[in-house]
């Protein structure tokens, strides 16, 4: 495997790979720098070498090759992360047993054949003439039918199950996946029949899940029914339609969400493909985190109707929470994109050039909800748009919106600000982290899921990280491996000929993090001229030794005490002495730096 896993990394530039999770990768000499995606942290930490072809957090302490990445970004096994960037590569895997596969791996190829039986079933059951004529209806073209893989679950009790147990799947991986349930008795049949049925895929494109319409209004059930959660489906996590749109959405630097599946696919048959749908659900924070991947800029075009007002003002709350850049597009009065489109692909299209940003949206809702003309209105008014001012940090944004707000209502500014600052006096004070420009966010906890930010690391550490990486560049510079902080970095300076060779998956696992760390800043020391890295490694060596001394004084001093406390006399005089060398030596060390600085 490990011959496979090479060719993978040999056809894959890890750059590539992590840009696609953190899009805010900068280059940095030879590295590529971005704040942590899997930690909440202000100062860059993470740091990708292409050359060596790993990744690493000085902040989490996290890192790794690209397979390590996406286990940590997707939340999956090796296996999957195999199979995944497999995939990408172009590399094919040898046909494991079924045992050997992970549980992950075998749900997705059972979901891939479902939707494919669903597809044909629409395009060949003589059942599906009903469906065929809805979409037709909906001017959904073929192209677009088969590019959506868009189905039909039959009035079956058992059709699609029959069909995956003859492809070797057994009862219970057809149940977990979602695809059947079970009755009273225990039987299984086909949890959905007589549906149009939307394959939802993941960002890489596989098939996690189905969302089926109704066809018949007699029938059972609600007009959408979605996959229950599984292994492979928490509906929280996933956007339709974002493995067809995410290229797009990056080249734009804008997704647009509306909220059904048929107002994606209308959006994306007419050309306009950075358009995602939530499924008629508000958004969640793993889907904001989703689309971060790829743009800090979200649109929303939510129906003008009250649940849908509703359902944007929830995602407006969640996406406020994670420091994107939120606008909202507005569609005219019992219209969605889909009816929009149909009327005139141009029309959607100006809808969102022209979206209004977010405060903009605010007041408009705050006016249109309330008789700004009666003190209760204004009141009504004033609360909802001033919640909103409260979170804005920056002075200059908050005083233009007060000002705003004043206009609108015919309210003295001091007064609104008056109220603003009272109402803030009784609320609960958010945390200071997760800060962008807007200040004091509260609902969402935005650290929600992630790791809390790690502490500040220790200046002994990072002077001993920079010794060893600069000893790594020259065998010849030397150093006595106990003055260096911490039992990693001595064991490390001992075996720097097998961190040099990059032999970093032979070192015990304990010690492969600060290994990364070594490697990342000897990488920034290389291209310095060597006598540049002679006199850093000179003065950070003196700091440490200096610190060296000092402790070893702090020892003998408390020995001293001990000893005249005790009246051992003779080992009161051996601590004497010998506290009166290192202060000899500490003095000497201190002469010496003064004398380098003024050289």
């Amino acid at each position: 495997m490990s011959q496979v896993t090479e060719q993978i990394k040999d056809r894959i530039d890890i750059v590539d790979v992590v840009r696609e999770y953190v899009p805010e990768l900068k280059k940095a000499g030879v590295n590529w720098k971005a704040r942590c995606p899997f930690h909440q942290e202000k100062t860059p930490s993470f740091t990708v070498n292409p050359d060596k072809g790993f990744w690493h957090c000085f902040g989490c302490s996290k890192g790794g090759d690209v397979f390590a990445f996406v286990q940590e970004a997707e939340g999956v096994e090796f296996p999957d992360a195999l199979r995944m960037l497999a995939s990408r590569a172009g590399v094919t895997l040898e046909k494991t047993d079924q045992a050997q596969e992970s549980k992950r791996s075998r749900t997705l190829e059972l979901l891939r054949h479902a939707a494919s039986w669903y597809h044909q079933a629409l395009l060949k059951a003589k059942s599906a003439d009903y469906a065929r004529a809805y979409i037709a209806e909906r001017a959904i073209t073929d192209a677009t039918r088969d590019a959506w893989q868009l189905g039909f679950a039959p009035d079956a009790w058992e059709g699609v199950s029959t069909y995956l147990k003859s492809r070797g799947f057994r009862d219970d991986e057809i149940a977990a996946a979602g695809i059947s349930s079970s009755n009273d008795r225990g039987s299984q049949y086909d949890r959905f029949r007589n549906r149009l049925m939307f394959p939802i895929q993941d960002v890489h494109g596989s098939v996690v899940g189905f969302t089926a319409r109704k066809l018949n209004q007699e029938d059972v059930g609600g007009k959408y029914i979605n996959t229950p959660e599984t292994d492979v489906y928490k509906k929280s996590n996933v956007l339709y339609g974002l493995s067809q749109a995410k290229q797009e959405i990056r080249k734009q630097n804008l997704a647009v969400i509306v909220e059904g599946n048929m107002d994606a696919i209308s959006s994306h048959q007419v050309g306009i493909t950075n358009v995602v749908a939530s499924s008629g659900t508000a958004l969640t924070p793993e889907q904001i985190n989703l689309l971060k991947r790829y743009t800090k800029n979200i649109a929303l075009a939510f129906d003008p109707d009250a649940a849908g007002q509703t359902a944007a003002l929830r995602g407006l709350e969640v996406a406020w929470q994670q420091d994107i850049s939120i606008s909202v597009v507005s569609l005219p009065e019992g219209v969605d994109p889909d009816n929009l489109i149909k009327q005139d692909p141009q029309k959607w299209q100006r809808a969102i050039a022209g979206r209004i940003d977010l405060l903009g949206w605010v007041f408009e809702r705050a006016q249109a909800s309330n008789d700004i003309t009666t003190a209760i209105g204004k009141k009504q008014a004033a609360r909802s748009i001033l919640s909103w001012i409260a979170r804005l940090f920056d002075p200059i944004e908050q005083t233009h919106y007060l000002q705003k707000l004043s206009s609108l209502i015919r309210v003295d500014e001091a007064v609104l600000r008056g109220v603003l600052v009272k109402n803030r006096r009784q609320s609960v004070s958010a945390p200071k982290e997760g800060r962008s420009r807007y200040g004091d966010r509260r609902g969402v906890d935005s650290n929600a899921g992630l790791d809390a930010s790690p502490k500040k690391p220790d200046i002994l550490e990072q002077i001993s990280l920079r010794l060893v990486a600069l000893a790594l560049l020259d065998s010849g510079r030397e150093i006595e491996p106990a003055i260096l902080s911490g039992q990693a970095f001595q064991e490390l300076y001992k075996r720097r000929q097998e961190l040099y060779d990059g032999r970093i998956e032979q070192l015990d696992i304990t010690l492969q993090g600060a290994a990364r760390s070594v490697l990342m800043i000897a990488e920034e020391y290389r291209y310095a001229p060597s006598e540049d890295q002679a006199r850093e490694f000179a003065s950070l060596a003196a700091r440490l030794k200096r610190h060296d001394i000092q402790r070893q004084i702090a020892q003998v001093r408390n020995s001293i005490t001990h000893a005249e406390q005790g009246g051992d006399m003779a080992t009161l005089e051996e601590r004497l002495a010998e506290w009166q060398r290192l202060n000899q030596e500490l003095q000497h060390h201190h002469t010496h730096a003064a004398k380098e600085e003024d050289n």
